[in-house]
């Protein structure tokens, strides 16, 4: 078996910029990414961090991060459409099952912090700024207004438990980005009687049903320092379960590493943080110019490193949000971003980074035209077909302010000379066997090295440049492990939407009609397994069906909490498969249903 990355050393691609669009896939961003997916994969990457998938304050014109409805994916008709900037929940759990197939794991950005679009509560006493629109009454198949999760003024900052600034996690003023919520524990611990926040129950109701409804395999929290790390840590333990080996990382925005370390040991380590404190370092780096001490650089990266994530860039950075931004073309990025993919954690890259998101490409490109930057594509193959995060981690050489040579035991040497004018070099001791040949796959040397009888070795750097130093004679591409996609729709009244601008999914099962539950996009020649759970005893029919055609699944039979309907087909024809699902005994209450498919999607298609 070849040696591998470890489960907490993957790369992720931040797949999108801000206010990204596509012109060739207007509103539709999550189909450009099903396309651009294939070549994700063959780069070597292990998963993309997608935008939020919310429904945001204003459907298309926003980037997701001031949500209005958290159980609209897409699916409802509000805020001025049914989809989202990025697509229709549909086109989401199609990238996602294209992803997977594609061998790549998918995580949506969260945004839990805050929420904006609600209209004015007439109970609140607040009637200024944001804490006037606190009534949140999503729409839902039920009829407008009767969706889950609907809040009033007592689930946000400030209310009766945490009146005005009192409490750890009250803003001092109005959250600009909209009302501000209030999460049950630390923010009621010194009144455990009071039941007026409500906001942490839903939101665990919420992500799991999230979770299970799209079959995503991790989470990027945003702004995980406006409210309590103990609301992470119950998530993901109710989401994923007493496992820890997942991706979930948190934007804690500090120059302290012991702030970021203590929140991340506040999750119970179910979440990491981005690096930020080393992030800043390389910035400096980078900025000023070849007068910074590179020796420095291994001291700055958080300690608590079993969830973290080395970066770069990233959308905040990218839009000046938060300063400062790294021009991926500076001949000291390359530098950066060696350093940032060898030292401990799973690094992260991001989009305009990888791809020259310029004219004439970043609002009107297809998947095959956008060129990428070759230096970054090499740095991933290296991480990857180098396997870094199998070897130990060690700070081979320090003592130069321009010189610095890090090692992945007997895995990998990188080292970066910060001088602009002259080579430097250095021996260095290594986890390698004596007498190991050892080929630059950086590029900046052509030469091959050999370790001596003791496993030592001299390292240079021409100027401006770094070198990737590994065992030599190792090439050739990757090939992702394809996997199967499992996704959960629930079937119930407060879920959905009925408005006939909608596809229809949601409202219990009735037994005179069918009812939408959702859709998948399997792949041709493959099967697909589908299982009915009801909250209680059911006799159940289930359909399966390509929307116009005769259905490919008919299947009835009993249901309960315990004990599902089982059923499975093998895919005639590509595309969008329909399912749909009604009582079969006549006159029987509405009951709420959930149908579990697992199913391939397609590595790549023609059809959207």
């Amino acid at each position: 078996m070849p040696v591998v990355n470890p489960w907490n050393g993957k790369v992720v691609l931040e797949a999108f910029w801000w206010n990204c669009w596509n012109g060739n896939y207007p509103a539709d961003w999550y189909t450009f990414l099903a396309k651009l997916a294939p070549r994700i994969a063959a780069m070597g990457f292990d998963g993309i961090w997608t935008p939020p998938p919310c429904k945001d304050t204003s459907a298309i014109a926003n980037m997701g991060y001031t949500p209005y409805d958290y159980y609209d994916l897409g699916q409802k008709n509000q805020k001025g459409a049914t989809g989202t900037r990025f697509g229709t929940m549909d086109s989401f759990l199609r990238l996602i099952a294209v992803a997977h197939a594609n061998g790549l794991e998918v995580y949506p950005d969260i945004v839990l912090d805050h929420c904006s679009g609600g209209d004015t509560d007439s109970s609140s006493p607040f009637q200024t700024d944001n804490q006037q629109y606190t009534s949140f009454h999503p729409n839902a198949f039920a009829g407008k207004g009767n969706g889950r999760w609907s809040r009033n003024w007592l689930d946000f900052h400030f209310n009766p438990a945490h009146w005005h600034g009192l409490g750890d996690w009250t803003p001092s003023g109005s959250n600009s980005f909209g009302a501000d919520f209030c999460f049950q524990g630390r923010c009621t611990d010194s009144r455990s009687g009071d039941q007026n926040c409500a906001s942490r129950q839903n939101a665990r109701s919420w992500f799991t049903w999230s979770v299970r409804q799209t079959g995503v395999d991790g989470v990027r929290f945003d702004d995980v320092d406006g409210y309590p790390p103990e609301v992470v840590e119950d998530l993901l333990y109710n989401a994923m379960g007493d496992r820890k080996d997942y991706f979930a990382v948190g934007e804690y925005v500090t120059g302290s590493s012991g702030v970021v370390d203590d929140w991340a040991n506040a999750t119970q380590n179910r979440c990491g943080t981005f690096d930020y404190p080393l992030r800043s370092a390389l910035a400096n780096m980078v900025l000023q110019g070849g007068y910074s001490d590179v020796g420095n650089l291994p001291s700055q990266q958080q300690a608590n490193r079993f969830k973290t994530v080395p970066f770069i860039n990233n959308h905040d950075t990218g839009d000046s949000q938060i300063k400062p931004y790294i021009d991926p073309d500076n001949p000291r990025t390359p530098l950066a971003y060696a350093i940032a993919m060898t030292v401990d954690g799973g690094p992260q890259l991001y989009y305009a980074d990888l791809f020259k998101n310029i004219v004439p490409w970043c609002n009107n490109t297809t998947a095959d035209a956008i060129p990428s930057r070759p230096w970054l594509e090499n740095l991933v193959w290296c991480h990857q077909k180098l396997a870094f995060k199998s070897g130990d981690y060690f700070v081979r050489y320090q003592n130069s302010q321009e010189l610095l040579i890090l090692e992945r035991g007997a895995r990998a040497i990188v080292a970066i000379n910060n001088d602009g004018s002259s080579w430097h070099d250095a021996w260095i001791s290594t986890a390698f066997f004596p007498n190991t040949q050892l080929h630059d796959y950086s590029g900046s040397r052509p030469d091959d090295l050999w370790t001596n009888g003791d496993g030592w070795v001299n390292i240079a750097v021409p100027p401006l440049s770094y070198s990737i130093w590994g065992p030599a004679n190792i090439s050739g591409g990757f090939q992702p492990t394809v996997r199967r996609t499992v996704q959960q729709f629930e079937m119930d009244d407060d879920l959905g939407d009925n408005d006939p601008a909608t596809p229809g999914y949601g409202g219990k099962a009735v037994s005179d009609s069918y009812r939408l539950a959702g859709a998948i996009w399997p792949a041709v020649g493959s099967q697909v397994n589908a299982l009915v759970y009801s909250d209680a005893a059911q006799l159940v029919d289930l359909q399966i069906l390509i929307p116009g055609s005769s259905p490919v699944l008919n299947q009835s039979g009993s249901s309960s909490p315990t004990v599902p309907l089982t059923a499975a087909f093998t895919v005639a024809k590509e595309g969008r498969h329909v399912v749909q699902a009604k009582l079969s005994s006549a006159g029987a209450t509405p009951a709420r249903l959930y149908i579990k498919l697992d199913y391939l999607g397609p590595a790549t298609s023609d059809l959207f």
